[in-house]
Formats: C-alpha cells, sequence, structure tokens
C-alpha cells in the first residue's frame, strides 16, 4: 500500500514518540506500507524540525536521511502555473495532494483539518494517524 504521511505526522513521528504518527513511520521502515514523498515535502520536513523544533543541522539531516532512504520519491511534473490549487485556505497542503497523485498513494495520513475535510481526493482517501493504524492492525 503506499501512503503519503503527512509532514504533521512525520513531524509528531520524530518529536513525539511512542504515537500512531511513529508507529505508522516504523510500518514504512520495515516496508510493511510503501511511503511516498516529494522534494516539496522533504523540505518542509527539515524546515519544520530546524525552525520551528530547533533541531541541529545534523539531527535534522538525520531524519531527511531517513525518511529519503524508505520513501518513494515523486518530482511533480507541472510547472509552477499548473500545480493544484485545491485547499484555498493552506496552499502548501496541495503539495501533499500532488505527492499522492503523482505517486500513486492510496491514503494520505494528515492532522491537518484542510486536508481531512477532503475525505477522499481524486480516489485517495485522507485520514487521521490512529484510525488508519487501526485499521492496518485490524
Amino acid at each position: 500500500m503506499r501512503v503519503v504521511l503527512d509532514t504533521n505526522i512525520l513531524v509528531s513521528a520524530f518529536v513525539f514518540p511512542g504515537g500512531p504518527p511513529e508507529r505508522l513511520l516504523g510500518l514504512c521502515l520495515e516496508s510493511r506500507i510503501q511511503l511516498v514523498s516529494s522534494n516539496d515535502l522533504i523540505r518542509e520536513l527539515a524546515r519544520v524540525l530546524g525552525e520551528r523544533f530547533s533541531w541541529a543541522g545534523d539531527r535534522v539531516e538525520g531524519v531527511v536521511s531517513l525518511v529519503l532512504g524508505v520513501s518513494h520519491l515523486v518530482t511533480p511534473s507541472r510547472s509552477p502555473a499548473k500545480r493544484l490549487a485545491v485547499v484555498a485556505a493552506d496552499p502548501d497542503d496541495d503539495r501533499v495532494l500532488e505527492a499522492a497523485l503523482d505517486g500513486a498513494a492510496e491514503v494520505v495520513v494528515s492532522g491537518d483539518h484542510h486536508l481531512l475535510d477532503l475525505e477522499v481526493w481524486e480516489g485517495i482517501r485522507i485520514v487521521r494517524a490512529a484510525p488508519f493504524l487501526a485499521e492496518l492492525q485490524a
């Protein structure tokens, strides 16, 4: 199963260990689910860890390296003028949708209400971490 873990889920996996986000990342590390990401999402992850959580550069690089190592990295082929514009309230969320669409993901896992409010977009389910983890373990 191909899954996009939104930046807020990946950040939670590293900053607040022990919860569903970390367990989902663990499933990616075990190759039980395929993590789909993009350069935009990786840059956002690095920025949030460095700026918002004041992580040192080498620690951020370690996380980025780990995530890249288990990710199917996609590069959206759209020109900047043709990028998705689905989430008007938070255009950065469109980068998550682009990664999911271009990476043929079945699911986006997020804690962001702008994405969660969509529920399903282009056949891609958008769900919270805990219910998705429970679904996988059922």
